[in-house]
């Protein structure tokens, strides 16, 4: 029943169908979930600008010559320059509120340190949500990041102090980094192998579009504590949805819930019109499958196998080189004041395109491999260009095509790195490359605080990148119309081989063969045989991946060719 090699459907789809309306509906909830990920807009602090609704409230004296944000002259014997100390701004047009500080008058220092302090929390945030997810459930993680993202909001309209305004752009990124990723997680556990690439697709654009247009969001608006209150709002009517965000049900039967994910999928079934018996259950196949809930939860385990640990590392890397890449490529672009938002949406629509017609023909990892050596080329030849005056080039239209194929790289790799890990380390794994993307983000950030955006010798860094990028994009194994690995043994065999069988349910009162099975090792019927159903295939050690794999294949090539 169970034969290493045939790739089998998760419980969800088997007993759902793959597509329905239940599967809609959470794809439509998480995408709108995912949306409060575009209202955090400390990540890029040092390139947002004010605006001309905040005014500096100048002393009550008629010889004021004139006035700017962040001081104003007096009209003396000399003309005195003084620092302004307090300022009015309108929340939402209507209600004045008065500073005695204002961030935009520090220095580049200051600036710069904000956006870092933004992005430490989110380093911190990615790993620790990720533990708590795999430990308590991804919906847990949403609810506890968007009632949180709420309140730090809201207490942020309304800071007037530069020490706690720092520490509440700190707490904030740590308690509200997990959704950043946990829907994608959820949305990978209830899709089906034929329609996974398609939903995580959906539920990444708002933290796709989030990358490269909540700087320009942010500026659009009359200041940053409308901003605020603004992501506030919308922050507390996404609590609302959540009564209707389903847990994983794969994540609960191996977290041992399998009551609950029996109730999670009976409802679904009606709401996909498929009728199922009142004695619907769900069992491991045999006693082997049970072993597979006794695994550990720690990620340890990983370390263990040639595989597994180079998976790990190479996502790890990936994520790090990618981000400093592009983290380069939108501040150069941003500083540069090129305002190419619409050019951008427009190109990035065509790329959008243009993908899902080549998902028919080409593998995930080969488009991610294109966009990423688009953009890493590009990013160096904008170098070039600063570097050496190049003119006669249409240098808005690279900067243009540069920004799209890189969105279009992060959510390809959105769509393939949570699909490589374990369910019960998925989420851990998973958001320490999100934390691993931040310190390379932050890396970038200290070259301009240290003012070495310009050094000469970042053009051979940017090709180094993307010589790493496309070797990396190379070697990942594919994902396309494969299961997801449930346990750390799955992703050791990954790049080969597809899982054992090791649920079955009984969804009829006229039992399946496989019904029947179930009911013989699962509800005690017959005395569990340890050795039913174990395959010696299982035993053959897996085929190394990563550039061991390549060299190998290549010499056995050319000996092959010699004879």
């Amino acid at each position: 029943m169970s034969i290493i090699g045939t790739i089998y459907e998760d419980v969800t789809t088997d007993v759902l169908g793959l597509m329905g309306t239940w599967q809609w509906l959470v794809t439509v909830l998480l995408t709108v979930l995912m949306m409060p990920a575009m209202l955090n807009q400390y990540e890029d602090m040092f390139l947002l600008k004010p605006t001309n609704d905040i005014k500096c409230e100048l002393p009550e004296i008629h010889d004021i010559a004139n006035s700017s944000l962040c001081s104003f002259s007096i009209l003396n014997n000399i003309t005195e320059e003084v620092k302004c100390h307090k300022w009015r701004i309108k929340l939402l047009g209507l209600i004045w509120l008065k500073k005695s500080w204002l961030i935009f008058c520090d220095d580049k220092f200051k600036l710069l340190s904000t956006t870092i302090i933004c992005r430490l929390g989110f380093v911190f945030g990615c790993v620790i949500f990720g533990l708590i997810s795999d430990s308590f459930g991804r919906k847990r993680v949403i609810a506890v990041n968007i009632i949180a993202e709420s309140f730090f909001g809201l207490i942020l309209t309304f800071c007037d102090s530069e020490a706690w305004f720092h520490l509440l752009i700190f707490l904030r990124s740590l308690f509200a980094s997990g959704y950043f990723y946990t829907g994608i997680v959820l949305i990978c556990e209830i899709a089906s192998n034929s329609w996974r690439t398609y939903l995580i697709m959906i539920v990444t654009l708002p933290r796709v579009f989030a990358i490269a247009y909540i700087v320009p969001l942010a500026n659009s608006l009359p200041n940053l504590e409308t901003f605020n209150f603004m992501a506030c709002v919308f922050c507390l009517v996404c609590i609302a949805p959540l009564r209707w965000l389903p847990e994983s049900p794969q994540w609960l039967l191996y977290s041992r819930k399998i009551f609950l994910a029996e109730k999670i999928l009976f409802k679904a079934a009606l709401k996909n019109k498929i009728k199922l018996c009142s004695d619907f259950k769900i069992r491991p196949v045999n006693h082997k499958a049970y072993n597979c809930l006794d695994e550990s939860r720690t990620c340890i385990s990983i370390l263990y196998t040639y595989n597994t640990r180079i998976i790990v590392v190479f996502s790890l890397i990936f994520w790090t080189v990618y981000n400093f890449l592009w983290s380069f490529l939108y501040v150069k672009t941003n500083s540069d004041g090129r305002m190419l938002y619409i050019e951008v949406l427009v190109f990035f629509g065509i790329l959008e395109c243009l993908t899902i017609i080549l998902l028919k023909k080409f593998k995930l990892k080969h488009i991610l491999l294109i966009n990423v050596t688009i953009m890493g080329t590009l990013t160096t030849g904008i170098l070039i260009y600063n570097r050496f005056q190049i003119k006669d080039t249409n240098i808005d239209f690279i900067h243009t095509a540069a920004l799209s194929t890189g969105m279009m790289g992060h959510a390809i790799l959105l769509n393939i790195t949570p699909r490589l890990f374990a369910i019960n380390v998925r989420a851990t794994i998973f958001g320490f490359c999100h934390s691993s993307g931040q310190l390379g983000t932050i890396m970038c950030y200290l070259l301009y605080l240290l003012d070495l955006d310009d050094h000469k010798s970042l053009i051979f860094v940017h090709i180094g990148a993307t010589f790493i990028l496309t070797a990396l994009s190379y070697v990942i194994p594919d994902v396309d119309g494969r299961e997801l690995p449930d346990i750390v043994e799955d992703m050791d065999y990954f790049s080969e081989l597809s899982k054992p069988l090791r649920w079955v349910t009984q969804k009829t009162n006229s039992p399946s063969q496989e019904e029947v099975e179930m009911r013989i090792y699962s509800f005690g019927s017959a005395v569990r045989n340890p050795s039913v159903n174990s395959h010696s295939a299982e035993s053959v050690p897996a085929r190394d991946i990563g550039f061991k794999n390549l060299w190998q294949s290549f010499i056995s090539s050319v000996r092959h060719r010699l004879r």
